[in-house]
């Protein structure tokens, strides 16, 4: 839903009231941290003020969204459509919707149409990749990843996408080229290119290449490092076998943020490489405690249970884990 509130756009001035674009992204910014009252309040204001106009229905379907309804919210992004047939980001809302349908084809459909109505729209280009890249169409996908650094070159994941995706359509081809495109550039620090490289490199396999360019980035620009470049860097040590570089890479990362168990899953497997079970020991209890049904948590901790002569204590843990992993997968299958 984040990705709504980042839209500022100027609309066509109809025969009817319009509401203003301030107070249009007002609302947007406003409802997804209002309680409910108030966010029906907005809308309704909205439509009292600017019945039928494609705004207003545009904050309806908002809401609806936020309300978990899709079918709803889908009607209203239609109606916003058929209020103003110009206006883009109706078309951009119904095409995030039918994509979380698994409804690829008309998602295309109806992104393309607002790119035809604002044809340098990052945001929409972004979208209409990820739809191309869901649907299996990586030509598509990369030309328009190529259309994106045309129109904003300083922006440096449009370098990543398009070297996925060059990978993504033929796996031998050569997609480093792209960062030399970035490195070229002027207006794109070196250090933000040595760690998005890093991440592609990650990604390609080439972990050592990973983990020199990660070195580099880091050197150079330690600030500008997030909790995820962190546990990148991590992974790139854990692949090369520098686990002590790796532990350290994975304790920044958590402490960054300090509820996500995804750096803790990793730094698990650190200490398993290392045959730490102490240390196994406490980080996944500390991870139980953030949430007691994460199965890697509950497994991690049954193994290390074990491993220190606790093979009763750890029977628990165990099933538990197994029986959370069934219950993902197959959630995951429906």
């Amino acid at each position: 839903m984040k990705r709504f509130l980042n839209l500022l756009l100027i609309f066509p001035l109809c025969t009817f009231a319009q509401m203003s674009d301030a107070e249009f992204n007002k609302a947007l910014e406003t409802m997804p941290n209002s309680d409910q009252q108030t966010a029906t309040a907005i809308v309704e204001n909205a439509e009292k003020k600017y019945p039928n106009t494609d705004k207003a229905w545009y904050l309806r379907a908002f809401y609806q969204y936020m309300d978990g309804d899709q079918n709803a919210a889908m009607m209203s992004q239609s109606n916003a459509i058929k209020a103003n047939p110009k206006f883009a980001l109706g078309y951009d809302g119904r095409a995030e919707l039918f994509f979380a349908k698994g409804m690829y084809d008309k998602a295309i459909a109806d992104e393309t149409k607002a790119l035809q109505l604002e044809p340098e729209n990052i945001s929409f280009l972004i979208s209409r990749i990820r739809f191309y890249r869901a649907n299996k169409q990586f030509a598509e996908a990369l030309a328009d990843a190529k259309t994106r650094i045309r129109i904003k070159p300083d922006g440096i994941m449009a370098y990543l996408d398009a070297a996925v995706i060059t990978k993504e359509l033929e796996p031998n081809a050569n997609a480093d080229d792209y960062f030399a495109q970035a490195y070229a550039f002027k207006g794109i620090e070196k250090c933000d290119t040595d760690a998005v490289f890093g991440q592609f490199l990650l990604g390609d396999g080439r972990f050592e290449m990973a983990r020199d360019k990660y070195e580099l980035a880091f050197a150079a620009c330690p600030t500008y490092f997030t909790a995820d470049d962190h546990n990148s860097m991590g992974m790139a040590y854990y692949k090369t076998k520098q686990y002590d570089k790796a532990t350290a890479s994975y304790k920044k990362a958590m402490e960054m943020q300090k509820q996500n168990l995804f750096f803790v899953r990793n730094l698990g497997m650190v200490y398993i490489a290392q045959n730490d079970w102490q240390s196994l020991k406490k980080m996944a209890s500390g991870g139980l405690a953030v949430d007691s049904n994460d199965a890697f948590c509950n497994k991690f901790y049954a193994i290390a249970l074990e491993k220190t002569g606790q093979a009763n204590l750890a029977i628990p843990y165990n099933e538990k884990a197994e029986r959370l992993e069934r219950e993902q997968q197959a959630g995951n299958n429906n």
